[in-house]
């Protein structure tokens, strides 16, 4: 994150859902140019955030500050901040160039700086021959770039984007994520993206943080989010697959039916759960037998699950296939694993 101002200070907010409590103590900053994505499930809260940062919902309490000035109690229309919804709302009876301008022409700007404001907002997200077509005549994913070009032309030092790509087909979210990503790039706001979409924050997001329980956790580089997640609950709701139950033992090794290992976190002796991703599994000569049950075909890869082969062991496992070497539903397969990718939690 840069050291000067940052773009986007949020400072211990809580916020109702409606009439019920809400979220809590949450606090986070973004910087200029910076990037930062909100996962969380259907109802956790993200919207209520993100309204709420827009002026748009009510705070219990808490601090928000944009570029380093007071906007807790600002109306929405003076935060320098534009919120965008999942759904582009343009002007029916105005040209793609009149919905673009229009933020300029309220402020008073001139013809010509409007003229080439617009013109080179236009050229960004990829319409700059569509000036004079009217809303109707677009494409889905030609009115979502129209009306960022819109929520831009101001030029606010915080942009925030509900669900940007949620209500569109696979085929057009390249295209409107590549004019968010270039619109970001150019004139640098700080971003604040929700999303329930764990791909969509990892392509997106310099910065990823999860809404649980009403709190946000600490926002970590995706890479390491969905490679380390800091407790059971984010590793549950980034869908690591296998959770292998354990003990940790006085010396601090972790023993397991897939074997033992050291945690590189501190975790107390006693009970504790070791999760991983299904690539820390894998089939070997010499390891632990499972009896595939099932297979799980996707379009980049081939998984199976199978259950942990012996007397009283119910353990079931996801573990990577190769390619070429799929293998039979009831077979016994022998893998191995990879402790340095296991993330390790006392038992809950």
């Amino acid at each position: 994150m840069p050291a000067s101002t940052p773009a986007l200070r949020v400072s211990s907010l809580s916020a109702p859902f409606g009439d019920r409590a809400g979220l809590i103590d949450v606090t986070f900053e973004v910087g200029a140019g910076e990037r930062f994505a909100i996962v969380g499930s259907s109802g956790a809260g993200k919207t209520t955030l993100l309204r709420a940062l827009a002026g748009l919902s009510p705070l219990t309490s808490g601090r928000i500050e944009i570029d380093g000035r007071e906007a807790t109690t600002l109306a929405p229309e003076r935060r320098d901040a534009v919120y965008l919804h999942q759904t582009p709302i343009l002007f029916p009876h105005l040209s793609v160039y009149e919905n673009v301008a229009f933020p300029l022409r309220i402020r008073g700007r001139d013809r010509l700086e409007i003229a080439g404001r617009v013109r080179d907002m236009l050229t960004v997200v990829r319409l700059a021959q569509f000036g004079a077509r009217a809303p109707h005549t677009l494409s889905g994913g030609q009115r979502h770039r129209v009306a960022l070009a819109r929520a831009m032309i101001a030029r606010p030092a915080v942009l925030l984007l509900d669900e940007p790509l949620s209500s569109l087909d696979p085929s057009l979210r390249d295209d409107v994520r590549e004019a968010i990503l270039d619109v970001q790039r150019t004139h640098r706001p700080g971003l604040v993206l929700v999303t329930h979409d764990l791909d969509e924050a990892g392509l997106m997001a310099d910065r990823v943080a999860v809404l649980l329980d009403r709190r946000l956790t600490p926002g970590s580089a995706p890479a390491e989010i969905f490679a380390r997640p800091t407790s059971l609950a984010i590793a549950r709701f980034v869908g690591f697959p296998n959770e292998i139950g354990g003990r940790v033992g006085p010396d601090g090794v972790f023993d397991s039916p897939l074997g033992r290992c050291r945690p590189t976190e501190v975790v107390a002796p006693g009970p504790a759960v070791a999760v991983c991703r299904a690539d820390a599994l894998r089939p070997a000569e010499r390891g632990v037998a499972v009896r595939v049950v099932m297979l799980r075909h996707r379009s980049q890869r081939t998984t199976a699950v199978g259950e942990l082969d012996g007397p009283g062991l119910a353990t079931r496992v996801e573990f990577q296939v190769p390619p070429g070497t799929v293998p039979t539903v009831g077979s016994i397969v022998t893998i191995v694993a990879e402790p340095s990718a296991w993330s390790i939690f006392p038992f809950p």
